[in-house]
């Protein structure tokens, strides 16, 4: 198992595998290709049939565009073999001619992969030696040590404070979800509701109002990823409110510390 850095990913919304790794395979060519004078990006199959709604073309150019002009190319009846996300990059000198290209695939999660997937430039190691909860289960009660203990054995020292980035990055989300109000990106006009769901349910009765509130932050943080606002995958863009919701409670009605909520952060990432 790969590391929980590769879970939680802290990005853009609305789509991890249409918003976050094509933004993440965009910086990467553009680090390989800092001197091109232009780009060309084209988008296969379900990205270009959906980047427009998912804002995958935005967050191509967003990225590339304050560097040098890009052309997107849409082939939404075009899929390539190995993933229906697929995506190429081109860069361009001045004289017009193209100087290298670099096919990719977005295959969920913003995670990044190539055809040539052993040796591929955006693979990342394993580095968890146990793979499944019976062994891990077995360890914990070997070594009377808890499941985020074993994280803390298989991650890099840097991993708390990454963690404690994503758990900034949620709280943060959940905040400027419920001061937001107006109309979600799109052509369906749907209406911001975290903030009215989370008035509503302070005025609740104690028996309902940890639901109503817990609710109220998990769409806050759901709005904030449609609107492309900044969040963390928990595993994706699509399940994003759940995690921040349910810790965010737990921090605020059970006064749980930082610490703590990085531990269950730890443990659930392993699970």
């Amino acid at each position: 198992m790969k590391s929980i850095k590769e879970l939680y990913r802290i990005g853009t919304g609305p789509s991890s595998s249409h918003t976050m790794g094509p933004r993440k395979a965009a910086e990467l060519f553009l680090e390989k290709h800092p001197e091109a004078s232009s780009f060309k990006v084209t988008l296969y199959g379900s990205l270009a049939a959906t980047g427009k709604g998912h804002m995958t073309n935005i967050a191509i150019t967003d990225t590339l565009q304050p560097a040098a002009p890009v052309e997107i190319i849409w082939e939404p009846k075009i899929f390539l073999p190995f993933h229906p996300n697929g995506m190429k990059f081109v860069s361009v000198d001045a004289t017009g001619n193209e100087t290298d290209s670099w096919t990719v695939f977005s295959v969920g999660g913003g995670a990044l992969a190539e055809e040539n997937d052993g040796a591929s430039s955006v693979n990342t190691p394993d580095i968890y030696s146990m793979n499944h909860m019976t062994e891990i289960l077995q360890w914990c009660e070997k070594t009377g040590k808890s499941y985020w203990e074993y994280v803390k054995e298989c991650e890099s020292e840097d991993i708390w404070d990454y963690l404690a980035e994503v758990w900034d990055t949620m709280k943060d989300a959940i905040h400027r979800g419920l001061e937001a109000e107006g109309v979600l990106p799109g052509p369906l006009n749907l209406r911001r509701k975290a903030s009215t769901y989370y008035i509503r349910a302070t005025g609740y009765k104690q028996s309902l109002q940890s639901r109503g509130l817990v609710f109220s932050y998990a769409l806050a943080v759901s709005e904030e990823n449609a609107s492309g606002g900044k969040i963390v995958t928990a595993p994706t863009c699509g399940s994003c409110g759940v995690m921040p919701a349910v810790l965010y409670h737990l921090q605020k009605s059970r006064d749980f510390s930082d610490m703590r909520i990085l531990r269950a952060l730890a443990t659930a990432g392993l699970i």
